[in-house]
């Protein structure tokens, strides 16, 4: 049974995972090498409940409860006895391998050990684990992974049947939807998807068929709203089989297929143009620092993660 939970990096990613993990009633062990970057985690734990609170999303307890939950540390060596630890440093291979060696030696024999990466081989990651051979799993958060429900979870080559399914059961417990990936491939699932619509997005912006403007409208007012509530396969279903099947004949061999060095992209980053951390992207952030644009885009989401569980009643996995 996992009750108590290691988190090795408070950047973005292992804050959203330490966040998710508190809020649902798991301690919590956070570590990072850097003192500075535990107190902005914390200060940004105390914040985010009180964002979550302010948005009508509540959780079943107190906010001093949560607080409690969660131990800040730059000492490894405190997760030596947690039933799970995620791995989610800086995607750095030799990091993360270097990372699992040490949790291979120091953690109890019945620890779970997992990393939450989509574009390192799990393989490559544990090569130096001993110990823990068959416990060990790839776990894919999303960002924001406080608010975002996917989690993607891939066994390792020895992982243990009985393993992956304690993992997904504590994700699913802790308000995450899981989906198990059968095969070990760059990117994943999600990630893959992800790219080859911005492949296809990039190019029709490129060759002057849509402003930047109206490409942004095009996912969250047309595909993207049907998404909030099917799949793609159900969209499929719903349209027809038949009818997909000739859209794609026709539509495949038209749309973007090669890989691709997109000009727009390029001279963008090029010119410092890097997106909101920037303040200036496809689109411009005038006026606003990146922590208060990320948090005017979180507060979106998390009204957009209440709906998402009222209209599955008061679930996210039903």
């Amino acid at each position: 049974m996992i009750e108590k939970v290691g988190v090795i990096g408070s950047g973005t990613m292992g804050f959203g995972i330490a966040f998710q993990l508190v809020s649902n009633g798991t301690k919590v062990i956070l570590v990072d090498s850097n003192e500075q970057a535990l107190r902005f985690a914390q200060l940004k734990l105390s914040e985010y409940l009180k964002i979550f609170k302010e948005e009508g999303y509540l959780f079943k307890d107190s906010d001093e409860a949560i607080m409690q939950r969660i131990t800040f540390t730059t000492t490894i060596s405190e997760v030596a006895n947690c039933d799970l630890v995620i791995e989610s440093a800086t995607e750095n291979l030799q990091l993360k391998k270097k990372i699992f060696k040490e949790l291979d030696q120091i953690c109890h024999q019945q620890a779970i050990l997992t990393s939450n990466t989509s574009s390192l081989k799990l393989s490559d990651i544990t090569k130096n684990v001993v110990h823990h051979k068959e416990r060990v799993l790839l776990t894919h958060f999303f960002n924001p992974a406080h608010i975002v429900p996917l989690v993607e979870l891939l066994k390792g080559h020895e992982t243990q049947q009985t393993v992956y399914d304690e993992v997904a059961q504590f994700m699913e417990d802790m308000g995450k939807v899981t989906i198990e990936v059968h095969k070990e491939v760059p990117g994943l699932v999600a990630n893959r998807i992800q790219t080859a619509l911005a492949r296809e997005a990039l190019a029709l912006l490129e060759d002057g068929v849509i402003s930047e403007e109206d490409l942004e409208k095009v996912l969250f007012a047309g595909p993207g709203f049907r998404y909030a509530s099917s799949g793609i396969l159900k969209i499929m279903d719903f349209g027809g089989l038949d009818v997909w099947r000739i859209v794609l004949a026709q539509l495949q061999p038209e749309i973007e297929s090669n890989v691709r060095k997109f000009d727009i992209l390029e001279e963008k980053v090029v010119n410092g143009q890097l997106g909101v951390k920037s303040s200036s992207g496809f689109f411009d952030y005038p006026g606003k620092g990146l922590d208060e644009l990320v948090i005017a885009r979180d507060r979106s989401l998390i009204k957009q993660l209440k709906t998402f569980k009222e209209m599955n009643g008061g679930k996210i996995n039903a």
